[in-house]
């Protein structure tokens, strides 16, 4: 049996881009990001952009962040700190096992309540939609939106297409 958390976090970050934005940039960028913070260790220092340095080091730039009529600026010195992809790849294992059991635990409890998979279909489907209402509080929320994101790996399957919607 596979481990889906050691499934949902790459081997290397090989695939990355070279250069990007950390906004956006999902779940290794997220990563990057606190694992910077973490190692530049200034209270309100946040992490902006990323570029590759070598197979296995990148420098991550930050600084202060201030809201400006409703924008974030990053105002004065940019700083970079070195970090490491085996950093990163431990921090998106840490991020990612605060999740995934509990989801996992609840997924498989609704697959055996509703015989979903059940070998008794009539045909084998090829995809199985999954709707969450996603918690209120934003910390829940990024976190389960950075485990279902692209190309994400459960057991085996893909998460291939993701959308955000109100209603």
């Amino acid at each position: 049996m596979t481990d889906p958390i050691h499934d949902l976090v790459p081997a290397s970050l090989a695939e990355i881009l070279p250069v990007g934005m950390i906004n956006g940039g999902g779940t290794a960028a997220a990563a990057m990001a606190v694992v910077a913070q973490r190692k530049r260790g200034v209270l309100g220092w946040e992490a902006f952009h990323y570029e590759r340095l070598s197979a296995t080091e990148f420098e991550i730039t930050g600084g202060i962040a201030v809201n400006i009529g409703g924008v974030k600026k990053f105002q004065g010195a940019h700083d970079p700190v070195n970090i490491t992809e085996a950093e990163v790849l431990e921090e998106m294992r840490a991020s990612q096992s605060n999740v995934i059991p509990s989801v996992m635990t609840l997924l498989e409890q609704d697959l055996l309540a509703n015989d979903i998979g059940s070998s008794r279909a009539a045909h084998s489907p090829k995809f199985l939609k999954v709707v969450f209402a996603l918690p209120e509080d934003e910390a829940g929320r990024q976190r389960l939106l950075q485990a279902f994101q692209l190309n994400a790996n459960f057991f085996g399957a893909k998460v291939q297409a993701c959308s955000l919607h109100d209603k």
